[in-house]
């Protein structure tokens, strides 16, 4: 747990790589559900797990992030209670979600495209889906080239990014994970 330890100090929503240093190098996927984050999602090894308050555009809320580590890339949730389900404070969450990973690797953002996100119930059963964005974006960490891949997505009064960062991301990896990302549909 140490490098969790050290990440807490410097953590505001990425550089994930650095708190899950210690994980598995290789691809072992396997399906995780984070109940109390509502949503399952599949990662390449056995997930670290943190939570940090966190300001996102004057909200003070508190993250909670699982993730995993392999081949140098790490694979990430990020979940948060927004104070209110109005959809414009869920808007101003993501965007500054978006705008803050985007800004942790000194990063420009190449690409940007519209997502369908599931949504299942408690059984894994799909209900429906909602929209999402998705973004590319490249930039540095710890003085290395680095790209960026990430969902956005928020329902009611809570948003989640799913983000895929690294020197190299293997595209069937990103892919595989982020679209294996599914909320849980509370009721």
């Amino acid at each position: 747990m140490r490098p969790m330890r050290r990440a807490f100090a410097g953590w505001l929503l990425a550089p994930p790589a650095a708190w899950l240093a210690g994980c598995a190098p290789e691809h072992d996927w396997r399906e995780i559900r984070a109940e109390a984050s509502g949503f399952m999602v599949m990662l390449p090894a056995k997930p670290a797990t943190m939570t940090r308050a966190i300001n996102l555009d004057g909200l003070a809320l508190e993250m909670t992030m699982h993730g995993a580590q392999a081949r140098e890339v790490a694979y990430t949730v990020g979940t948060a209670v927004l104070p209110d389900a109005s959809a414009a404070t869920r808007e101003r969450a993501l965007a500054a979600m978006r705008t803050a990973m985007i800004r942790n690797i000194g990063g420009t953002e190449r690409a940007s495209r519209a997502v369908r996100v599931a949504l299942v119930d408690a059984a894994g059963q799909g209900t429906d889906t909602v929209a999402g964005l998705e973004v590319e974006a490249v930039g540095r960490m710890r003085d290395r080239d680095a790209t960026l891949i990430a969902r956005f997505v928020g329902v009611g009064g809570r948003v989640w990014q799913a983000v895929v960062l690294g020197p190299a991301p293997d595209r069937e990896q990103a892919a595989l994970f982020l679209g294996s990302l599914k909320l849980v549909r509370r009721e």
